[in-house]
């Protein structure tokens, strides 16, 4: 059930950190790494993600006639990558009514942007809470604010911002020509694909497994010769 209450946002916050420690625990049972011995490790402290997901609100959306505004934000990192925006919800139509929102959830398919090798992630929301309501519980019922929260979840998923993470992958390699010496090698370059192999979290911190695969290389074609210059006219 949607809604107001403490027990039911702890619950979903420790389904997470059970989901994630059964995970660690399955790879120890079978004998396997926590991350890939052959693939890059990089490790990204909460409070710089606190800072990137802080860079992305205010979120603001219209759902059945209530306005959503999420202005703060929380991150945890214990055995799951905990995330709590919060904010304020309001009827459209009267402003002054507000409730507390907290929106409970946490960082998912975390993956390499193809586009510019970022890294990226995306929000999301496994519980909405209104509390702390000022006025709207005058003209509102608690069984219409839970479905109101309800509400806001389903409209909002998939709609937040996706997060960026500060670190930003190589996608070629370049090696420059040899023309001096008795060793002469055209120039060329190799692509690098990059993709996110294993996710782990703990300690305060968010551990990205990072698996890299070589393309072959290319010769790059030699520039193209200056166009001479054109003779002054002089008049």
């Amino acid at each position: 059930m949607e809604g107001g209450g403490a027990l039911r946002e702890q619950r979903v916050v420790l389904q997470r950190e059970v989901d994630g420690l059964r995970e660690v625990v399955a790879r120890l049972d079978r004998g396997e790494p926590l991350l890939p011995a052959d693939d890059v490790a990089v490790a990204i402290e909460e409070s710089l993600v606190r800072e990137m997901v802080a860079l992305q609100l205010p979120f603001d959306a219209d759902v059945q006639g209530y306005h959503l505004r999420l202005t703060d934000a929380e991150v945890e990192f214990k055995s799951s990558p905990l995330v709590r925006l919060r904010g304020v919800v309001f009827q459209a139509s009267r402003p002054t009514l507000t409730a507390e929102v907290t929106a409970t959830g946490a960082l998912a398919d975390i993956a390499v942007d193809p586009t510019d090798a970022v890294l990226r992630a995306a929000l999301a929301i496994d519980h909405i809470s209104i509390d702390k309501v000022s006025g709207l519980e005058q003209i509102v019922s608690r069984v219409a604010l839970d479905e109101v929260a309800r509400e806001i979840r389903l409209a909002t998923a998939g709609h937040l911002p996706s997060i960026q993470m500060p670190i930003q992958l190589q996608q070629t390699v370049e090696v420059p020509a040899l023309s001096l010496g008795p060793v002469r090698l055209d120039a060329a370059t190799m692509p690098l694909t990059a993709t996110v192999s294993r996710v782990l979290v703990g300690r305060g911190r968010l551990w990205i497994a990072i698996h890299i695969e070589a393309g072959a290389f290319t010769r790059t074609p030699p520039a193209a010769p200056a166009a001479a210059r054109a003779p002054a006219v002089t008049r």
